[in-house]
């Protein structure tokens, strides 16, 4: 385990684990479970970790998952969204480097047990055991490389929807994210230097394919989105299934791409959850798009009008949807409980890639 990118976050939080007063000890049952048909199901994530905490009177099963780096609720809800975190058998956790207290308030709204490498943390188990610390600040440490901006995000977007471009030559990566040569080569040597691709004599592979998602996501949340985003606005109907005939008889036979993203691509994906949002992405900003749709500026307006991370946006298995990676972080966006039921419908289906 010492190899994992995450080992540092898990060890450093079991010591704040033990210090809790009643813990009395802790100890690692298994690490990287991963068997297939186990009990977590098919549609769950399997945990990083498995925990026996001992107290008092009796012992806890708990199965932990381990945030890699900087949490945001993105991230976060990527997370929960794969767990049954309301499960006693065993129980479900979450370590972190740090959460603060927006965001550990935001978890323990949904349920979710969590501590972080500063000892901050939210933890019930059966009757009468809790914890609950809130306010301490992050540790000083060194920055785990530099950030990579909107460009080296393209990468790992393209990375996560098509694994095999890590192999291909430099330039047929930075064509495909629509970057440059030198940054497509650039974020690839950072993704090795942090551990989450290896290069060997077969060539290039993702070795934790989880860590490029937390690390896309956080980038979607706080980077790669807001420089997407065209617009809301109100239009004629309130019916998201005429707005839906509406875009497809406007955009019908474009030249330009275009296709549904956010809960109208999920729904389609998976039938599972139709929001009151829509979502379309554009290849580029569209005034005449705007005006085909009779649509009008408004900042809680039922449709979003989002530009797409690079082409590979409109590669799906899926008619009119973008790609289930853009669907799934576009859900986490959302952050609702349904949204985010979706996400993991989405993710079981179309991601389990990332998953493995």
């Amino acid at each position: 385990m010492a190899d994992a990118p995450h080992s540092d976050v898990l060890h450093a939080c079991l010591e704040r684990l033990r210090e809790l007063p009643f813990v009395q000890g802790v100890d690692i049952e298994a690490l990287k479970v991963s068997e297939p048909g186990s009990r977590y199901g098919t549609a769950q994530a399997p945990p990083d970790a498995e925990l026996r905490i001992r107290t008092s009177n009796r012992a806890f099963r708990v199965a932990v998952r381990v945030a890699r780096s900087h949490l945001t609720r993105t991230v976060a809800d990527g997370l929960l969204a794969r767990q049954d975190i309301q499960s006693t058998d065993p129980y479900w956790m979450l370590f972190a480097p740090h959460v603060g207290r927006g965001l550990g308030a935001y978890l323990k709204e949904m349920g979710a047990n969590y501590i972080d490498r500063a000892g901050n943390c939210h933890l019930i188990l059966g009757e009468g055991l809790m914890a609950h610390v809130e306010g301490r600040p992050p540790e000083r440490r060194p920055r785990e490389g530099r950030s990579i901006g909107v460009p080296g995000y393209r990468v790992l977007f393209s990375i996560l929807v098509q694994p095999d471009l890590l192999n291909s030559p430099v330039r047929g990566l930075a064509s495909a994210a629509s970057v440059s040569p030198a940054t497509a080569a650039n974020t690839r040597a950072q993704l090795e230097h942090e551990g989450l691709v290896h290069k060997s004599a077969q060539g290039w592979r993702v070795t934790h394919p989880r860590g490029v998602l937390e690390k896309w996501l956080r980038g979607y949340e706080t980077t790669v989105r807001p420089k997407l985003v065209i617009g809301r606005y109100r239009v004629e109907t309130s019916d998201p299934e005429e707005l839906e005939r509406r875009i497809g008889s406007i955009f019908k036979g474009a030249s330009e791409p275009w296709a549904l993203g956010g809960t109208a691509a999920a729904f389609r994906m998976t039938g599972h959850y139709r929001g009151e949002e829509t979502v379309l992405h554009l290849i580029k900003q569209s005034s005449e798009a705007v005006r085909q749709l009779r649509a009008i500026s408004a900042t809680d307006g039922p449709l979003i009008l989002l530009n797409v991370p690079s082409s590979l946006a409109f590669v799906s298995p899926v008619p009119d949807t973008v790609t289930p990676l853009l669907v799934y972080s576009e859900l986490l966006h959302e952050g609702s409980r349904r949204s985010l039921e979706s996400a993991e419908e989405v993710a079981s289906r179309y991601l389990t890639h990332v998953f493995e």
